[in-house]
């Protein structure tokens, strides 16, 4: 094992499908990741199918198992997500994707208790620019009167800098709520981690992924008077990579900017990978 200087950069729900015009990479394909540790639990197990598309994760609470998450693909792309307890393989969250022409997430409908299947609680329209990278996200809710508009932002590498939610957008009481800074490390996600990496966009519960490729990530959220209400950083060190470049090691830290009396957050992460045959 070697330590290096190297960060995968975060492009977290940046995946383009309009592809057609770019040249297939002659690179080695990178190693999907499999198992995420923290201070030696599991915290995520992923399961992939024949054509790495991402159909099963295994969410885990401080090493107990907690739920799990089936995802569909219909022959243009990603189709259902559904998710279930662990401890009695009950179904308790189910979102249905709608996709543009060339097989891009444009609409996701989540259903919940009671009837997963009629009523759905919160939509979620998606724009991209015209490199595919997503621009724009769009929540709205069916039982609560609130909405949210969340933007993204890019470097001219395409790394992402920015997500910054807003609330009641294009209301009289619309005000940001949160922002969240990326700083991009020294390589893009690779190409063959794009797919999963959207999906598991779809779902809050991808900051495991998240902090993957990142070197540091900076949080502010501020109340309706805008009033800043929270401020913390993430960085990563420690980093180690294996013979194939692939982070196998980090240690994360989690500062309280607003509150630094507060002691930081420190986690001894691990990854496994399924390898090449």
């Amino acid at each position: 094992m070697k330590t290096t200087p190297i960060i995968l950069s975060l492009v977290l729900l940046s995946l383009s499908c309009n592809d057609d015009n770019v040249t297939p990479s002659i690179e080695k394909e990178s190693a999907l990741v499999t198992r995420i540790s923290s201070d030696g639990l599991t915290s995520l197990e992923l399961f992939y199918d024949l054509n790495k598309r991402l159909v099963r994760i295994n969410e885990y609470n401080k090493g107990t198992y907690n739920t799990y998450t089936f995802y569909e693909y219909s022959e243009n792309g990603l189709k259902e997500r559904r998710r279930y307890n662990a401890d009695d393989n009950l179904l308790n969250y189910r979102s249905v994707f709608t996709l543009d022409n060339v097989g891009r997430v444009i609409k996701q409908e989540n259903y919940s208790k009671p009837d997963f299947f009629v009523d759905h609680i919160s939509t979620v329209e998606y724009e991209y620019n015209g490199s595919g990278q997503l621009t724009v996200t769009n929540s709205s809710s069916s039982i609560l009167p609130i909405s949210f508009r969340e933007e993204f932002s890019y470097d001219d590498s395409g790394n992402l800098l920015t997500i910054k939610r807003i609330l009641n957008p294009d209301d009289e009481d619309e005000y940001i709520v949160n922002q969240r800074d990326y700083s991009p490390g020294a390589q893009s996600i690779p190409d063959d981690w794009k797919l999963y990496s959207f999906v598991l966009g779809t779902s809050s519960d991808n900051s495991e992924i998240t902090n993957m490729f990142i070197s540091q990530f900076h949080n502010k959220s501020w109340n309706s008077s805008g009033v800043l209400i929270s401020e913390t950083s993430l960085e990563t060190s420690e980093q180690e990579f294996d013979d194939e470049e692939n982070l196998v090691h980090q240690v994360t830290t989690t500062k309280n900017i607003l509150k630094p009396e507060i002691t930081d957050i420190v986690h001894d992460m691990t990854y496994d990978y399924k390898k090449e045959d």
